[in-house]
C-alpha cells in the first residue's frame, strides 16, 4: 500500500521498521487514513520536526479503522496518534458501571478553606451578618430569645459554607500532572493555536513562531513544577512538625486512592451503630432530685471566650454546622462578645443547640474486611462553636478536679506534666528494683478495655461525680450536652451521610470533655486494690502503694507474687462488672520481670490470659529481662519505613533538594528514633540507630562509602544522632527534678531506697562530658539544659572535625 509523508527523510531505522512491518502483514496508518493524508509530523522540536511515532495494524483490521489524525495536544514533543474503530462491543462484558447510587438528600459538603474564601466570607460576613444581625441581645432578653438569634447567626453562616450535592462518581479521576496550571495551560492553547493555523494552511514546515512558542511552554511548565514541589515539600514539613500522620502518607505516597475500596451500604453503619451504641441507661430519679435548686453562675466573662477561641487549630475539619475554626478566629472579639451571651442563656436554661449534639462520623479502615464496621476506627467531627462550649466547660472540670485531688497519682493520661515516658519510667523502676534479688520478680498484668470511652454507662459516671461534689449546675450542663446525641457516618468525599441515629451510651467522640470525664470515671479504681493491698503484695515505691499504672484506659495491674497478682485480678474484673466496663481478653497480656524465664498459667473471670516474654507498653517493648534488643529493633523497622518513604518522594517529586529532606527528617524520622529515649538510651548500644541516620545520609547525597560518616554531617551540619538522644535524656532527667513538687510519683521515684541504674548512668555520663550532675540540678531548667546543649554540640562538632579528615 502506497503511503505518502511530510517527513521526506529516510534512515535506517525507518528501513528496517518497514521491513518488519511487511514480514508481520502490519500495515502503517501514518499517512495511508484519513484524514492524515500525507502523513504529518508526530515529533514537534525546537531544532527539527519528524515523522517518530507509527501506529500499525493488521491487514484484516485496516478495514475497520475508520478514521486515523495526529492529535493536536501539546503535551510533549511528541504529538498522540488516535485511531477509530468501527467494532461491534455490545457484550456485557465491556459494559462499565461508573455510578454509585447514594441519596444526595443526606449530603453535607463544606468549602475547603483558602486566602480566597476567606476574602469572600469577609465579605459576607460585613454584608449578611453584621448588617442584619448587629447584636443578638441583651441582659434584658429572655434566654429562648438569645438562643434563637444565635441559631439564626449560625444557620446563615452554614448556608455560605455549605457546597451544593454531587453525584460521586468512582472513575471521576483528576488527568494530568497535579503540578499543571493554570499558566501552563495557557501557554499551551497559544501553542495549538499555531499549531492549528498551520494545519489550516496546508503549509509543509512549522512556523518560527512555533519554536518561540514552545520554549516559552516548557519554560512555563518547569516554573510551575518547581512551585508545585516547593509547595508539596512545605505541606510535607507542616504535617511533620504538627504529627499529622495521615496527611505526611497522603503527600508521600505518590499513589493515593481518591476513594475507598468498598463503600458498606448506609444500612449496615445504622445497624452497627444502634447495636452498639442505642441502648439507653435505665432513667434515675436520684439524678433529677440533684438537678433541682441548681447554684446561680456569674455572668461569662467576653475574654475568658477570646482565649478559648485563641486556642482554636486552623486545618481541622468543621462538624455539621460546616463553620470552620479560622471563620471564628477572623473575628474573635465579635465571637467572644456572641458567645459569652450565648453561653450565659444555655447556663441558665439547658437548652444545648442541637447541632452541638450532632456528630459526623469519619471512619477510616485499619485491618481486616473493609466491609465490616467493626474494622474501622471512628472519627468524630463536632461543631467548633460546640467545641467552645465544652472547653468552656472544661476549665470549670478541671479547676474543680485539680482543687479536690479526684484523679489519682497512678493516672497520667490527658494530665498536664504528665507524659508516657513518665509511666514507663516508673514500670521499668519498679521492675529493676524487685527482680534484681536473686529469684526476685514482678508480675504486670496490662489489661485493655473494650471500646472503653464508648462504652461508659452515662447514668453511672453523673452518679459518680455528684458523689465526688461536683457543681451540680456543672454536672446538669454537661448530662444536658450529652442528653439525646446523634451521629451520621461519612459514606463517601462527596460528604454522603446515613440516617441520624441516637448515640445513648459512652462519653462523646471528639469531644474535649471526654478525657477528663472519662478519667474521672475510673478514678476509684485504685480504692478496691490499695485495700487489699496487703493480699495483693502490691509493690512500694518509697512510702506509696503502686498496684496500679493508668494511661486512660491503658491499666497495668502490679504484684510481686503470683498469689497477689491473681487475687488483684479479681478485684478487677469485679469493678469492671460493676462499672459495666468489658474487658479484651484477646489483648491482655501478663509479663513477669526476672532474670530467668517463668511461665505459668493465668485467668480471668474465668478466661484464659496469655503470658508473655515481651509487650508493647505506652509504644515501649518491655522483655521480661529488662533489655531492649526488641525496641531498638522496633524503632529501627519504623525509621526505615519513613527514611525509605521518604528517599522515594526525594527521587521522585522532591526535586533533590535536600534542605526540605532534612528537615522533613528532623521532624519526622528523629521523633521515631528518640521516642521515649530517656528510658532507654542509657541502657543501651546506640550503634545501630546512628547506622541508620548514616545510611540515610549518605543515600541522599549518593556519596560512595569511602566519605566518612563525620564529613557528612560537618558538609550537612547535622549532629550525630547519639548527641541527640542524651540531648533528650539530659533534658528528661532535669525536667524531672523541677517536677517534683507538683509530681508525687516522681517525688517517691527520687525518694525510693533502691538505686537505681538509671540514675548513676546518667550521672557518670554528665561526668564524661565534663558537667557536674550537682550543679545542674541548682540552676533554673532553663539554663541548665542550654548550657547542657552547647556543651555537647561542641563535642560533636569537635569529634566531626577529627573523624571527617582525609580524602578518598
Amino acid at each position: 500500500m502506497r503511503r505518502t509523508s511530510k517527513d521526506q527523510r529516510v534512515n535506517e531505522a525507518g528501513v528496517f521498521l518497514y521491513q518488519m512491518a511487511i514480514r508481520l502483514n502490519l500495515v502503517p496508518l501514518n499517512g495511508t487514513c484519513l484524514p492524515d493524508i500525507p502523513g504529518d509530523f508526530t515529533h514537534l522540536s525546537v531544532k527539527s520536526n519528524s515523522v517518530l511515532d507509527y501506529l500499525l495494524v493488521s491487514s484484516d483490521l485496516l478495514k475497520c479503522i475508520s478514521s486515523f489524525k495526529i492529535e493536536n495536544v501539546q503535551s510533549s514533543d511528541h504529538l498522540p496518534l488516535v485511531a477509530k474503530l468501527s467494532l461491534n462491543w455490545q457484550s456485557e462484558a465491556y459494559r462499565h458501571a461508573t455510578q454509585m447510587v447514594t441519596n444526595v438528600s443526606l449530603q453535607v459538603r463544606g468549602i475547603k478553606w483558602s486566602e480566597t474564601q476567606a476574602q469572600r466570607y469577609q465579605e459576607f460576613f460585613q454584608k449578611e451578618i453584621l448588617g442584619p444581625h448587629p447584636y443578638i441581645g441583651s441582659a434584658s432578653d429572655e434566654h429562648s430569645i438569645v438562643l434563637k438569634r444565635f441559631h439564626h447567626h449560625t444557620t446563615d453562616l452554614t448556608s455560605f459554607f455549605r457546597l451544593p450535592p454531587k453525584i460521586l462518581n468512582r472513575n471521576e479521576y483528576t488527568y494530568g500532572a497535579p503540578w499543571y496550571n493554570s499558566q501552563c495551560k495557557e501557554a499551551r492553547q497559544r501553542l495549538r493555536a499555531i499549531y492549528n493555523v498551520y494545519k489550516t494552511s496546508d503549509a509543509s514546515t512549522l512556523p518560527a513562531s512555533y519554536a518561540q512558542a514552545k520554549q516559552v511552554y516548557k519554560r512555563t511548565q518547569k516554573i510551575a513544577k518547581r512551585e508545585w514541589q516547593h509547595n508539596r515539600w512545605q505541606a510535607l514539613i507542616t504535617a511533620s512538625k504538627s504529627h499529622r500522620s495521615r496527611e505526611f502518607w497522603s503527600l508521600i505516597n505518590r499513589r493515593v486512592r481518591k476513594y475507598p475500596r468498598a463503600v458498606i451500604p448506609a444500612p449496615t453503619w445504622e445497624l452497627f451503630l444502634k447495636k452498639c451504641f442505642s441502648q439507653a441507661d435505665a432513667p434515675s430519679d436520684h439524678l433529677m432530685h440533684l438537678f433541682s435548686h441548681l447554684p446561680i453562675w456569674p455572668p461569662t466573662d467576653p475574654d475568658e471566650i477570646a482565649k478559648l477561641i485563641a486556642q482554636l487549630k486552623p486545618g481541622k475539619a468543621p462538624g455539621p454546622d460546616l463553620i470552620p475554626a479560622e471563620a471564628i478566629k477572623l473575628h474573635p472579639k465579635w465571637w467572644a462578645g456572641i458567645l459569652a451571651k450565648t453561653f450565659d442563656a444555655i447556663n441558665a436554661s439547658g437548652l444545648i443547640p442541637k447541632i452541638w449534639k450532632e456528630a459526623i462520623i469519619v471512619p477510616i479502615h485499619k485491618k481486616g474486611s473493609p466491609m465490616e464496621p467493626e474494622n474501622y476506627r471512628n472519627i468524630s467531627l463536632l461543631s467548633i462553636i460546640g467545641k467552645i462550649y465544652a472547653s468552656f466547660l472544661l476549665t470549670k472540670l478541671l479547676r474543680w478536679a485539680d482543687e479536690t485531688n479526684q484523679i489519682g497519682h497512678e493516672q497520667a493520661g490527658f494530665r498536664i506534666k504528665r507524659s508516657t515516658t513518665d509511666h514507663a519510667i516508673v514500670l521499668y523502676h519498679l521492675a529493676r528494683k524487685y527482680s534484681s534479688p536473686p529469684r526476685g520478680y514482678l508480675c504486670a498484668a496490662f489489661l485493655d478495655l473494650k471500646a472503653a470511652f464508648d462504652s461508659v454507662p452515662r447514668n453511672i459516671l453523673w452518679e459518680k461525680l455528684a458523689k465526688q461534689g461536683i457543681d451540680r449546675r456543672l454536672l446538669w450542663l454537661i448530662s444536658q450536652l450529652h442528653e439525646g446525641t446523634l451521629a451520621r457516618v461519612r459514606l463517601t468525599p462527596a460528604g454522603d451521610l446515613t440516617n441520624s441515629i441516637p448515640i445513648n451510651k459512652g462519653v462523646r467522640q471528639g469531644c474535649i470533655l471526654a478525657p477528663c470525664l472519662f478519667n474521672l470515671f475510673i478514678s476509684d479504681m485504685r480504692a478496691p486494690l490499695v485495700n487489699s493491698s496487703p493480699s495483693t503484695h502490691a509493690p512500694r515505691l518509697a512510702d506509696y502503694r503502686c498496684p496500679l499504672l493508668l494511661y486512660a484506659d491503658d491499666a497495668v495491674i502490679l504484684s510481686y507474687t503470683r498469689v497477689g497478682l491473681t487475687r488483684a485480678l479479681k478485684i478487677f474484673a469485679t469493678y469492671c462488672q460493676l462499672n459495666q466496663l468489658t474487658i479484651n481478653h484477646a489483648k491482655s497480656k501478663i509479663l513477669i520481670f526476672a532474670r530467668s524465664r517463668r511461665l505459668y498459667e493465668w485467668k480471668l473471670g474465668g478466661t484464659k490470659i496469655e503470658q508473655v516474654l515481651k509487650f508493647q507498653y505506652l509504644g515501649v517493648i518491655f522483655q521480661y529481662n529488662l533489655g531492649w534488643k526488641a525496641q531498638i529493633q522496633h524503632l529501627l523497622n519504623k525509621a526505615k519505613t519513613l527514611s525509605y518513604a521518604l528517599l522515594r518522594f526525594f527521587f521522585s517529586d522532591g526535586a533533590l533538594h535536600v534542605p526540605s529532606a532534612l528537615k522533613v527528617f528532623k521532624a519526622k524520622v528523629v521523633p521515631v528514633l528518640t521516642y521515649a529515649a530517656p528510658l532507654w538510651a542509657v541502657m543501651t548500644d546506640l550503634a545501630p540507630l546512628e547506622t541508620l541516620q548514616n545510611q540515610f545520609l549518605r543515600r541522599l547525597l549518593m556519596l560512595p562509602l569511602c566519605v566518612s560518616n563525620a564529613a557528612m554531617r560537618l558538609e550537612l551540619k547535622i549532629a550525630s544522632l547519639e548527641t541527640c538522644l542524651w540531648k533528650q535524656v539530659f533534658n528528661y532527667w532535669l525536667s524531672l527534678w523541677h517536677r517534683l513538687p507538683d509530681h508525687y510519683l516522681v517525688q517517691c521515684l527520687w525518694r525510693d531506697e533502691f538505686s537505681s541504674l538509671w540514675t548513676s548512668r546518667i550521672h557518670a555520663k554528665l561526668l564524661s562530658y565534663g558537667i557536674s550532675p550537682l550543679d545542674s540540678l541548682k540552676l533554673d531548667q532553663i539554663t541548665a539544659q542550654r548550657l547542657i546543649r552547647q556543651r555537647l554540640d561542641d563535642i560533636d562538632l569537635q569529634r566531626n572535625y577529627m573523624l571527617g579528615g582525609g580524602v578518598c
